[in-house]
């Protein structure tokens, strides 16, 4: 019985470890074939689309690019191809495929240049700041922008989403620098933000390229207590689940909202014996000593507004 239970551990740790290389594809030996840019090659403009041959049983795809010796990126991504922004300088990329059990070999690094061009149809603008889909309570924001060669000028664009549509509050055109700053006066109330930059010179003009934020200045509710109920008892040796709700937002944009709790033995919450963060809207718990407890819940949301303490909860612990 005993040498029939030994070996039903080691078949079934065998299956285990063995699970992702029984299900994956064995990609060590294959090689990727490259399309662009390829050995010797010249880019125009700041844009780089890199192009290769996708292979069977790779998941996904490690690129790196090196400026000189200096590698500058390193970045996995789905499939083809990856465009990415770069200036005028020569470069060095590579690739391998992997999955969850094997990978390839990196292939032979390439070559390219990157140059500039005076046609700006096809090149980008690269937005930096605000980051893309954030939730902020600020209504000051500073929005920058990678410069783009042979570009004179910029065009910025932000709009605001309403029930019937979006809505331009701020058009400048002409702008000469890569920073520009907005108040409340013009991203005056809570909604969802789209800021847009395309760059000109007197013969074309790049696309316009954007990103989203969104305002939320409302604090979030007051959460309900649910579980425990109110004084309720129990043993030392329960694990107690503790539960509560924050119902609706009232505001116009949802933000998620991140629980923080704390556990105290006095009602001031002077001695806290538990606190921790959940975005579940529940935790569980295992006191240590008996006596009665206090727990209370308040909300803190994605874009930084800080909510209230519910009224406390109350609960025994009998020996």
């Amino acid at each position: 019985m005993k040498k029939s239970s030994l070996l039903s551990v080691f078949v079934l740790t065998i299956l285990f470890f063995s699970c992702d290389d029984i299900l994956e594809k064995d990609i060590t030996d294959m090689q990727i074939t490259i399309i662009s840019p390829n050995e010797g090659s010249t880019v125009e403009g700041n844009t780089v689309q890199f192009l290769w041959n996708a292979i069977d049983g790779a998941n996904d795809y490690n690129i790196q690019i090196y400026k000189g010796n200096l590698l500058i990126m390193d970045t996995l991504v789905d499939n083809s191809p990856f465009v990415n922004f770069l200036s005028s300088d020569s470069y060095q990329w590579r690739i391998k495929g992997q999955n969850e059990a094997y990978q390839t070999q990196y292939n032979f690094p390439v070559n390219f240049e990157v140059v500039s061009s005076s046609d700006l149809t096809n090149q980008a603008v690269q937005l930096n700041s605000p980051s893309n889909n954030i939730y902020t309570n600020d209504t000051s924001i500073i929005f920058t922008w990678s410069s783009v060669p042979s570009a004179t000028s910029y065009t910025f664009e932000l709009l605001r989403e309403t029930t019937s549509g979006s809505i331009t509050v701020s058009l400048q055109e002409g702008l000469t620098e890569t920073t520009l700053t907005l108040n409340g006066d013009v991203i005056d109330r809570d909604a969802k933000y789209t800021w847009r930059v395309k760059a000109k010179n007197e013969n074309s003009q790049t696309a316009f390229f954007s990103r989203v934020f969104y305002i939320d200045t409302v604090m979030p509710p007051i959460p309900s207590l649910l579980t425990p109920e109110f004084e309720e008892e129990f043993n030392l040796s329960d694990i107690i689940v503790f539960t509560w709700d924050f119902g609706n937002d009232p505001g116009v944009i949802d933000s998620t909202i991140t629980s923080v709790y704390e556990i105290a033995t006095d009602s001031s919450f002077v001695n806290v014996i538990e606190s921790g963060v959940s975005i579940p809207t529940t935790f569980s718990y295992n006191f240590n000593n008996s006596g009665t407890f206090y727990w209370r819940v308040k909300g803190e949301d994605a874009a930084g507004n800080i909510g209230t303490f519910n009224s406390n909860g109350k609960l025994t612990v009998n020996e």
